[in-house]
């Protein structure tokens, strides 16, 4: 065998096993974030103290997948009621999904804290939550919800209603709602129940169905405002507080999960007993569970990275102190917790005494907890780059060996003609990189399968373009397409390599950028495409790619080649007298 010959061989054994690894890289990722374990879940957290209750009853009404922009245009008893109270927009967590934004409101735990990344979680939060600590305090916890609120949050609802309606077509929401509201107003007339949880459903199964900007959608939320006036209607809102929230907002297409301003960014509306009127301002999905706490008058949850919203409470000056120094007192336990697990001394903090401090506190905070995570960042990059070197020289000899004479013209051809295709097909569709791109989950296996299609589409396109260029000789143009291959391969394994110098395969003590990481993920399975793995076929049997473009791209070429060749050889003697 030749050095040419075995050279190609090597070739193709090489990206037939960056394809095969690809898609168990991608695997072991994805799994890592679905069923990733916080570290931080400590059991012998203190507990908060108690404070003085600002109110009497707490009715915290969420809506599935309400838009700030439609909740301002198409909710006028909303809109009247911040304007009776306080109106924020608060910032969600990523992914911007309903059980992890459900546990981000329930507990003011970030997904990276709690645990719960995905819709897929099951068995109750392992983190503390409002309904946990009003119960433990001997408070009435009352809901109507759906199965998901009582998979997170059952054991802690004195009572938890879940209507049994189907939802086998978008429109029979309708039905759920107005047995959710019933239920609701059912247990409103209960005066014992001093925390009320009322979840509607409807916009956030219109926003999948028809889309975030549509006039069904704006419809639904119409509708659910009216439902939410029938709520405020039974309440006293001089002895009750009424707060309104969303767990995330919809794209224009439908989709959430990712980090989109108009998914992240959602209203939240307070009003009533202990709710100063015309506070506006921003904040944080997590600091919706302490400002319950706080207005209740129970312990903050332990794992709560949010705040109490002080500026908007309403009461006296010694309950405000004493929220911010329960406040102080909780976070600053919290963040003791992390610094141990990621290996930092204990940050000291500005004591609390008074609310007014409570601001220079949560500065600090802010600042521990970016320092305590930046430095681990800092550590695991630092302990990656040999790694990430070897593979970056490794490249570096690939693209030297590869790019020489006179195949760099057809390898640079080639990987723009797949760049085209394969993410001018993927933007082309209105697709970024976010897992908003997912309208249902129904639909993330056959769009992950497309995503291989397309590049498998592009190796083709390279194979027949390289093999009708270079068609004179079958080697050649065999030799021309598998570099290309090579150059293609080269490409993404840089961008897959920088993502793992930047945040690794696996995420033991925190979640990656999910922007990135998404893209990463799109990045591997293109390369899976050099080589298939079909149904049917045991591991690791499959179709090498790299051996199949070639070989059919410099047969299609030659054939081509022979054929005009031919054609060129019969024209003259049809002419000949």
């Amino acid at each position: 065998m030749g050095r040419r010959a075995l050279g190609w061989l090597s070739l193709i054994l090489i990206l037939s096993l960056i394809g095969w690894g690809s898609v168990r890289l991608a695997l072991f990722s994805w799994n890592s974030v679905v069923a990733y374990r916080s570290p931080y879940l400590a059991a012998d957290l203190p507990a908060p103290p108690s404070t003085p209750p600002l109110t009497e009853r707490v009715v915290l009404v969420v809506i599935d997948g309400l838009r700030r922009d439609t909740a301002a245009a198409a909710m006028p008893t909303l809109n009247r009621l911040a304007a009776q109270g306080a109106r924020y927009i608060v910032r969600t967590g990523e992914p911007s999904l309903s059980y992890p934004g459900w546990t981000v409101i329930g507990s003011g735990a970030w997904q990276g804290l709690s645990g719960v990344t995905t819709n897929w979680f099951q068995g109750p939060v392992p983190v503390d939550s409002i309904f946990r600590e009003a119960h433990g305090a001997g408070l009435r916890v009352v809901g109507a919800g759906t199965g998901g609120w009582k998979e997170l949050f059952g054991p802690w609802f004195d009572r938890l209603e879940v209507p049994d309606v189907p939802l086998d077509r978008p429109e029979e929401v309708d039905r759920l709602d107005e047995a959710l509201l019933a239920r609701g107003l059912d247990l409103l007339r209960d005066p014992q129940a001093r925390l009320v949880l009322i979840y509607f459903a409807g916009p956030d199964e219109y926003g999948h169905a028809f889309g975030g900007a549509s006039p069904a959608y704006r419809e639904m939320v119409r509708r659910t405002d009216e439902r939410l006036a029938r709520v405020a209607a039974a309440m006293d809102l001089s002895r009750e507080t009424l707060i309104v929230t969303t767990d995330h907002g919809h794209i224009d297409t439908g989709g959430h999960g990712g980090w989109e301003p108009i998914v992240k960014e959602v209203p939240l509306v307070m009003v009533g007993k202990g709710i100063r009127a015309g506070v506006e301002g921003q904040g944080t999905q997590a600091d919706i569970a302490p400002t319950v706490a706080a207005l209740l008058g129970v312990p903050i949850p332990t794992h709560a990275m949010g705040r109490p919203l002080l500026e908007a409470l309403e009461g006296p000056s010694e309950a405000l102190d004493a929220i911010a120094r329960a406040s102080a007192g909780q976070r600053a336990a919290l963040i003791h917790r992390v610094e141990a697990v990621l290996g930092r001394p204990p940050t000291s903090f500005p004591e609390v005494v008074a609310a007014a401090d409570l601001r220079a506190f949560d500065e600090a905070a802010a600042r521990a907890l970016a320092q305590a995570y930046g430095e681990q960042l800092a550590r695991d990059r630092l302990r990656r780059a040999p790694v990430a070197l070897l593979g970056l020289a490794l490249i570096a000899i690939g693209a030297a060996l590869l790019f020489r004479p006179p195949h760099r013209a057809g390898i640079l051809t080639g990987a723009l003609l797949f760049l085209g295709i394969v993410w001018g097909l993927y933007f082309g569709r209105g697709y970024r990189w976010s897992l908003s791109v997912f309208n249902t989950e129904a639909q993330i296996e056959a769009f992950f399968m497309a995503r291989v299609l397309d590049a498998l589409l592009g190796l083709m396109a390279v194979a027949l373009l390289l093999g009708i260029w270079k068609g004179r000789r079958w080697g050649e143009a065999w030799e021309g397409i598998l570099r290309a291959y090579g150059g293609i391969a080269l490409l993404f394994a840089f961008q897959v390599l920088l993502f793992y110098w930047a945040y690794g395969v696996s995420f033991p003590w925190g979640l990656p950028d999910l922007g990135w990481g998404f893209k990463y993920y799109l990045d591997l399975l293109t390369l899976s495409a050099f080589y298939l793995s079909l149904p049917g076929l045991p591991d690791p049997a499959g179709v090498p790619m790299a051996l199949v473009g070639p070989a059919l791209g410099a047969s299609i070429g030659r054939a081509g080649r022979w054929l005009r060749e031919a054609l060129a050889r019969r024209g003259p003697r049809e002419q000949a007298p």
